[in-house]
């Protein structure tokens, strides 16, 4: 995490526990919210074992845990479409976390992870278990605010489509990028939906965020309740933007002397098809 998504996080965070203390000092903050607090730290605890695994694993394990409980607690066909497909998401991201780390191309960033881990200081460990749950908690308000509501409105509907839009398309894009590594582990991916957008699954990731910033519109009732619902999706849009541009960095550097990755670069957009 470095220059501006660094500061974006700090003051992500720091809107975050304000719109808490708000919500606690209005009486609106719930018993729920306290649960989704205490699952989130749990799925987050994994930065415990490695760092690494706290945006992957912890992520994965936080919204399974998180989403399943709030569709437990307040069951209806509009929860169902959020919480459930927020949950699906996590079991996606747990098989596609699994099988990365087993692959022969992701060896070289497990090396560089776990040296960073062995070095990482308890401090800053404990501030990333808190400040990552809090992220995953706030990430799951759209799912909290429509289980409340009940209501399966137009807008819970069209921000289920694009979840579910979201989801597919990051699952395909995972799934050509780990069949491509798997064959040349030492190349660039071209093939399915890489052939005209560059980072694909960046881009089902953001689409699955806007997904719970548009449920929430059907279900929030007020300022506090749309900002808290929209505060998390929107970080992690931002961070799939950097995400991607960083992504382009490394394959520059990597690939950037050969001329078929310069032809591709030339046909291909980084989040949407095109050039540039």
């Amino acid at each position: 995490m470095n220059g501006p998504l660094r500061i974006i996080f700090s003051v992500t965070l720091l809107l975050m526990w304000a719109l808490f203390g708000l919500s606690l000092a209005n009486g609106s903050w719930t018993m729920t919210n306290w649960l989704m607090l205490g699952l989130a730290h749990l799925g987050c605890a994994v930065v415990f074992i490695n760092f690494a695994y706290l945006f992957s694993y912890g992520y994965a394990i936080s919204m399974l845990i998180i989403h399943v409980a709030i569709l437990a607690l307040k069951p209806s066909l509009a929860a169902a479409l959020i919480a459930g497909l927020g949950a699906a998401y996590g079991v996606r991201l747990w098989r596609f976390v699994h099988v990365r780390y087993r692959g022969a191309s992701y060896g070289r960033i497990k090396v560089r992870g776990d040296t960073a881990d062995a070095t990482l200081p308890v401090a800053l460990r404990l501030y990333l278990w808190i400040a990552v749950s809090w992220l995953m908690t706030f990430t799951a308000m759209s799912a909290w605010r429509v289980s409340e509501s009940g209501v399966l409105s137009p807008w819970v509907v069209a921000g289920a489509l694009l979840m579910l839009a979201g989801l597919l398309l990051e699952t395909v894009a995972d799934q050509q990028k780990q069949t491509g590594k798997a064959r040349n582990s030492d190349s660039f991916v071209v093939d399915g939906l890489y052939r005209r957008i560059r980072h694909p699954n960046y881009l089902g990731e953001m689409i699955f965020q806007v997904g719970l910033m548009v449920a929430c519109i059907g279900s929030a009732q007020n300022w506090l309740q749309y900002a808290a619902c929209l505060i998390g999706p929107l970080y992690i849009v931002i961070l799939m933007y950097y995400a991607g541009l960083g992504a382009d960095e490394q394959q520059l550097k990597r690939y950037g002397a050969d001329p078929a990755y310069g032809q591709y670069r030339q046909r291909s957009g980084a989040f949407l098809p095109g050039k540039g």
